[in-house]
């Protein structure tokens, strides 16, 4: 869910210096540094470390951006399945890649359609998967199940952590 201008604060100790989460300059930076903020986000950053990457996390975890990675999703298989015959320069998706991670696909789609929030980093990790063209194996040669194994990754990632286990000393 995209965040209001309270968590953004709350998330940066009430600092109202990050309250401009949705001043157009904040917006300005994260637009250019949005690849490296996904990629930053994916390899586990946490999003409250800085107002760039909280408004980055609230992007890709908001119920749009839940909606379109979905999408995204949804018509790689689609693509898979039936290649749409083009003399345009598009990029070739790895088809066997694809139908071999059917089912792992149709289950991010299923998890990112689900009211339950999501993590950024799951939401980043397939976000990855689908935009970096020089080595995901959606678009490149990967050993069999490479994408599936990816996909499921992003799927655990999506799910928020368990609580951390606190020991509490037994009193004698």
């Amino acid at each position: 869910m995209f965040p209001n201008r309270f968590d953004i604060e709350t998330a940066h100790g009430g600092d109202r210096s990050v309250a401009g989460a949705h001043s157009l300059v904040l917006r300005m930076r994260v637009a250019t540094r949005r690849d490296r903020l996904t990629r930053e986000l994916a390899e586990g950053a946490e999003p409250s470390s800085s107002p760039e990457r909280a408004l980055r996390a609230a992007q890709l975890t908001s119920p749009r951006g839940r909606k379109q990675l979905a999408r995204a999703l949804h018509r790689t298989i689609s693509e898979a399945r039936q290649p749409q015959l083009t003399r345009s320069p598009v990029v070739i998706i790895n088809r066997a890649q694809v139908l071999g991670a059917e089912a792992a696909i149709n289950a991010m789609v299923a998890r990112l359609s689900a009211a339950e929030p999501v993590r950024a980093e799951g939401i980043s990790i397939a976000h990855r998967i689908l935009t970096n063209a020089d080595g995901s194996p959606l678009y490149n040669a990967a050993e069999p199940g490479a994408l599936r194994r990816q996909v499921l990754a992003a799927t655990e990632a999506l799910d928020m952590a368990p609580p951390a286990e606190v020991e509490l000393p037994i009193a004698a």
